[in-house]
């Protein structure tokens, strides 16, 4: 008991203070008109502790390195047969090399842009430019701005600096050469259920009778997630990037094949015209034996805190006994990671109390003409990706050269450059309430989380107050009634239509 009251004492006190490690499982839910053709999503791996000197080349980071993501992909395009590829989390999440350049909004070509500079400044030795000058084709696409596509779940586990560096001993001295990608035995889940079972074997796991024996990433963070939630001293914990605001198409809930066959309805149709019986059969298989749900994992283990506090739990519960735990001392630990998942998600009194409170505010902004009307806010990440084209600012942050009712505006998309002097006001505080609209009218599981919406809304405060000091000074564009979109020239019809095709499809 004496021995486990101190290790609690120990861990309570250093843990906060020490540098720590994890290898994270990135789970990436399923994108498309009505998903990926499987619904499974896509996975990868997340190192904080291992950098890279090259794409290719792994190594332990240094200080002030926030370490790199590794992609499994068929082909990276070009010359570029590699198994996988190493990119910078932000890079991989966000297509930049700094947090003040994440953008708030994107698009299509928002995407595309960041993409390729960011191909032309680290990836052209092993992504060359195309003949033609158009950017590659290929998979090294999938290793930059993946949060504007989908949601991203990071399942993290805590590792030591020995386990990182046995890991990096054996992982180097794999060979890392294309051609090895299969789907079904060799696919982007199966690349991540080796990496995490070299850290701890046997906590990654197919699914064989929802799967039928393909691994897929909602059975690898199944798996992953019951191993760690039973090792409390892995710190175990997830943190969701949420998918980008803008016209790109929402990502749907990563699922196990069972559960496609009676939640899609491209295959619940078919199935109860010609074998009801089988549907049968894969509803209860999937509700007996494969129910998981990664967003409720989420909301069950969102923050570093939680999980500091369910490794406290764990040991007073050891240093006491099962049945002599103070349960007022138990009690209070739990009262506390309520409290810390309210601080990070909040609860339904206060997303009540947004809406509220910004009902009148977008009223005001119809009625002053900022929007012609609620179709307009609606609307408004696609008719901006219309009528804009991404650039850089002096600082490297990007934003958007937009036609705005027959004149050209710039727009900061960055919180850095979004209330910057070269930003226009109007079109700023018409981005930013058509952001808290969509959050505050989105299902929980699409929103921010509350600390990323307060942020926002603290934008659009001091937005909707600079936009009234200057509105009397500058002198308002007569739309005679048009919206945003009506403005477009005849002849961009066919840009228009391309531009929503391959938004919806990438």
């Amino acid at each position: 008991m004496k021995k486990s009251l101190f290790a609690l004492v120990v861990i309570l006190i250093f843990i906060p203070n020490v540098a720590r490690a994890d290898v994270s499982l990135l789970v990436l839910e399923s994108v498309g008109v009505s998903g990926e053709f499987s619904g499974s999503g896509h996975t990868t791996i997340y190192f904080s502790n291992i950098c890279a000197d090259s794409p290719v080349q792994l190594r332990l980071c240094r200080a002030g390195e926030r370490g790199v993501v590794i992609s499994n992909y068929p082909t990276f395009g070009n010359d570029a047969s590699h198994e996988w590829m190493a990119t910078p989390l932000l890079a991989y999440l966000y297509g930049v090399e700094n947090e003040r350049d994440i953008p708030l909004y994107a698009n299509g070509e928002v995407r595309n842009f960041l993409r390729e500079t960011y191909r032309r400044n680290h990836l052209r030795t092993f992504i060359p430019d195309s003949p033609n000058g158009a950017m590659p084709e290929g998979g090294w696409q999938t290793m930059l701005t993946m949060s504007f596509n989908r949601d991203i779940y990071s399942l993290n586990v805590n590792t030591t600096a020995e386990e990182d560096a046995q890991f990096l001993r054996e992982f180097n001295s794999l060979p890392n050469t294309g051609g090895r990608f299969n789907i079904f035995t060799r696919n982007c889940a199966d690349f991540a259920r080796n990496v995490i079972n070299r850290y701890f074997p046997g906590a990654a796991r197919r699914d064989w009778i929802n799967d039928f024996g393909i691994t897929t990433p909602k059975a690898i963070a199944r798996s992953l997630t019951r191993y760690a939630s039973r090792r409390p001293e892995r710190l175990f914990h997830i943190t969701k990037y949420t998918q980008v605001a803008g016209p790109i198409w929402r990502s749907y809930d990563n699922r196990n094949f069972t559960e496609m066959a009676f939640t899609s309805r491209k295959y619940l149709v078919p199935s109860l015209i010609f074998d009801p019986p089988l549907l049968g059969i894969f509803a209860g298989t999937y509700l007996m034996t494969g129910r998981f749900n990664l967003h409720q994992a989420y909301r069950q283990y969102a923050t570093p805190q939680i999980a500091r506090l369910n490794l406290e739990r764990h040991l007073l519960r050891e240093s006491r006994g099962e049945h002599h735990t103070d349960t007022v001392t138990i009690r209070e630990i739990e009262e506390r990671i309520e409290t810390e998942r309210a601080r990070l998600l909040g609860n339904r009194q206060s997303w009540e109390a947004y809406r509220a409170n910004f009902a009148p505010i977008l009223e005001n902004a119809i009625a002053q003409g900022l929007f012609q009307d609620s179709r307009e806010v609606r609307t408004f990440f696609r008719d901006l990706e219309l009528q804009s084209e991404p650039a850089m600012d002096a600082d490297g942050g990007i934003v958007l050269n937009v036609r705005y009712y027959g004149e050209q505006r710039t727009l900061g998309i960055t919180r850095n450059n979004l209330l910057s002097a070269n930003s226009d006001r109007e079109l700023a505080l018409k981005l930013m309430l058509a952001m808290i609209h969509a959050d505050l009218n989105a299902p929980e599981r699409n929103r921010s989380s509350l600390q990323e919406f307060r942020s926002n809304w603290e934008m659009m405060r001091q937005l909707l107050a600079a936009y009234a000091a200057s509105s009397e000074a500058r002198p308002r564009v007569e739309r005679n009634g048009r919206r945003f979109l009506e403005s477009t020239p005849p002849t961009t019809a066919r840009r228009r239509l391309e531009k929503l095709v391959f938004a919806i499809t990438h």
